[in-house]
């Protein structure tokens, strides 16, 4: 079975000319579960506690974003034109039905997803928002955290910036932070064939642009009422969501609070909430097996 540390990259090219950088992981057929990351992250960044443990039962698809890690062209601006993107890729790689779970800012952007796709072209048949929030609203909650902007911009990223902002700020929060990281560093030139992509504006090397983009689309999103309306937006149309979906998060998310967890679930018809003690954004890597076993639940059921 191929695996995260082992996967080779495959690529397909857009109309416009960028390619889209993907990996298909495990032998599972059927209905495959598309995993949408974080802020700068790329597919080389996700757990394989949790994508080879998902794999084991599902087809499971990692791709990065539009100019983000091995992928070309240009970061999206808007969530709405970072789901047109992978809504793009799907049908280009033949994709007609789907899972999907997003993390983070992939949270942001497979809401978009689900509620912007043309039905007819692509299904999403169950959706997981994990450490997430939505678009602006007024129940929409912002972090009292004034340091997350700078400590998630900064131009080197090391374990450090994620012992702020996903792990609790205590002994179990540390040793989570460095289990995770030692976890994501196993996918290697060694082991894959291939080198490992780099953080999104990593060093800088891009001046910034790919960062202030995903920047820009957060911000758009969530705090700009005139820019996150009808398809930009989601917080009016959560209802509209009448598929099952799954909202997780830690019990207190440092970067977006977990109360937009429990809004999230509130405005969708078919929710489940399931909230994890102890843990903060990265509750997902945290107690990454028994979160497998939660979305297998939800995805079986």
């Amino acid at each position: 079975m191929s695996t995260q540390q082992t996967a080779k990259t495959q690529y397909v090219k857009s109309p416009n000319g960028a390619s889209f950088a993907y990996r298909e992981i495990g032998n599972a057929s059927g209905t495959p579960l598309v995993l949408l990351t974080h802020f700068r992250g790329t597919m080389d960044k996700w757990d394989p506690l949790i994508v080879n443990n998902l794999a084991k039962t599902h087809r499971v698809i990692t791709v990065d974003y539009a100019g983000v890690g091995l992928s070309t062209g240009e970061v999206a601006t808007s969530m709405s034109q970072s789901a047109a993107d992978i809504i793009q890729f799907l049908e280009l790689i033949g994709e007609s039905e789907i899972d999907l779970l997003g993390f983070s800012i992939g949270g942001y952007v497979a809401q978009m997803i689900a509620l912007n796709a043309d039905p007819s072209k692509l299904k999403v048949r169950k959706l997981i928002l994990a450490g997430t929030g939505t678009s602006y609203g007024p129940d929409l909650k912002f972090s009292p955290n004034k340091d997350v902007g700078s400590v998630a911009g900064v131009k080197d990223v090391d374990v450090n910036v994620f012992k702020v902002l996903f792990f609790h700020k205590n002994p179990q929060g540390d040793a989570a932070a460095e289990a995770w990281w030692s976890r994501i560093h196993e996918r290697s030139a060694a082991t894959s064939g291939e080198e490992a992509s780099v953080w999104l504006s990593s060093g800088y090397n891009d001046g910034g642009k790919g960062l202030m983009g995903q920047v820009t689309q957060g911000h758009n999103f969530t705090e700009i009422k005139d820019k996150s309306l009808g398809k930009d937006g989601a917080y009016d149309r959560l209802s509209d969501l009448k598929i099952p979906v799954l909202v997780a998060n830690g019990i207190n998310d440092y970067m977006i609070p977990t109360a937009n967890s429990y809004l999230i679930y509130q405005k969708v018809p078919n929710g489940q909430l399931i909230l994890y003690p102890d843990s903060g954004h990265g509750f997902l890597f945290q107690y990454a097996e028994t979160f497998v076993k939660h979305v297998e639940i939800f995805l079986e059921g």
